[in-house]
């Protein structure tokens, strides 16, 4: 195959390429993102293909951005002639196959198993459905777990005569992962009776929603890390995988927040509507003081990449303790937030302009 020239100038293609259902997969770099990429030539006739399909992935996959979810980088659509699909890619091995006689750890199988869940969680409140993940799409990787790119997903998914069917279908992937992940665990000699159970849950009405409690009750259980109960007078807020703290342009009811445990993720909107990383934040940080101390909306988005815990600060228990400041100190707080605004609209921008608003985890 000729290898579309925008391909070339875009992106390194390092290696022989392999077949793909009557395609190919190369290997590569992306120069410009300093990321490893993955590029599928897909041909005229591919399995399930659809040019229009194609672009539609690559583009409702990116309304989202995740850190163990892999971005789609680009897509040239053709319906008649070759089309390409170009994803991060991360070095790893694939679930899948993954060998027997190294098998997994309980903790390691719950460890994939509550990262699926999360994503899932996080892409279903985002209003997308049919990730068609499985578990040749799941990375094991030295830093974690990384799924491919949700175009990705569904180009493998559609190849093999599986398309995407909403949460039906993914339920159905999250059961063939979890069969994978106990497989690896017998090998290895491993009791994995919580995985066991959760598979058990599957098959029936709100199956999915009982397995995600069996699996997340017992990594509560299992970790000594716990957050510590908060001082007396000092509320805690709650969230699940993919529910929002608060909205770029909500109020900041007078309350930011310290987050105890889990992670949020920081994104802003550009100019036409697409989601805009900025940044993580991890226990410790705190998340919402710029709206609090400049008195105006929110300048971001903040939604939890998996449960979280965190305490709310009210804005009177805030301001005694500014009181405390000078006035050149005070000054100096509004300044600099006031600065982190303006950057953060500079960023976005500047982002949505080179494509490089999503995370490559």
């Amino acid at each position: 195959m000729t290898i579309a020239k925008g391909i070339l100038d875009r992106y390194r293609l390092l290696a022989d390429p392999v077949p793909f259902h009557g395609g190919l997969i190369r290997s590569g770099h992306d120069p410009f993102a300093d990321c490893p990429i993955t590029a599928f030539e897909i041909p005229n006739g591919f399995p399930g293909f659809q040019s229009g399909l194609l672009v539609a992935d690559v583009r409702e996959g990116n309304r989202v951005t995740h850190p163990n979810l892999l971005p789609a980088l680009s897509e040239m659509a053709s319906p008649a002639n070759i089309s390409y699909l170009v994803t991060a890619a991360s070095k790893g091995m694939r679930l899948d196959e993954f060998p027997e006689d190294k098998g997994l750890t309980l903790a390691g199988g719950m460890l994939i198993a509550r990262v699926l869940c999360n994503v899932l969680d996080y892409c279903w409140k985002s209003g997308i459905e049919g990730l068609c993940i499985a578990s040749g799409t799941i990375l094991v990787t030295p830093n974690g777990i990384r799924i491919a790119s949700i175009a990705e997903c569904r180009l493998r998914a559609r190849a093999t005569g599986q398309p995407p069917n909403g949460q039906t279908s993914d339920v159905v992937g999250f059961g063939e992962v979890l069969g994978r992940v106990i497989e690896l665990c017998r090998s290895a000699g491993n009791a994995c009776v919580p995985l066991e159970m959760a598979l058990a849950t599957l098959g029936s009405p709100g199956g999915f929603g009982r397995a995600r409690c069996l699996i997340h009750d017992w990594s509560r259980t299992s970790n000594a890390d716990a957050a510590e109960s908060p001082p007396g007078g000092i509320l805690q807020k709650e969230l699940e995988a993919g529910d929002y703290l608060f909205r770029e342009g909500d109020s900041s009811n007078d309350c930011f927040f310290v987050l105890q445990k889990g992670m949020l993720q920081i994104v802003k909107s550009d100019v036409d509507d697409n989601e805009v990383f900025l940044d993580f934040t991890k226990p410790g940080e705190l998340v919402g003081e710029m709206a609090l101390i400049e008195q105006e909306p929110r300048m971001a988005t903040a939604r939890a990449l998996e449960p979280s815990t965190l305490l709310v600060i009210g804005g009177e228990q805030f301001r005694k303790r500014l009181s405390k400041l000078d006035n050149v100190a005070m000054k100096l707080i509004v300044t600099l937030s006031n600065r982190l605004r303006e950057r953060a609209a500079e960023i976005t921008e500047l982002k949505a302009t080179i494509g490089g608003g999503r995370g490559h985890g």
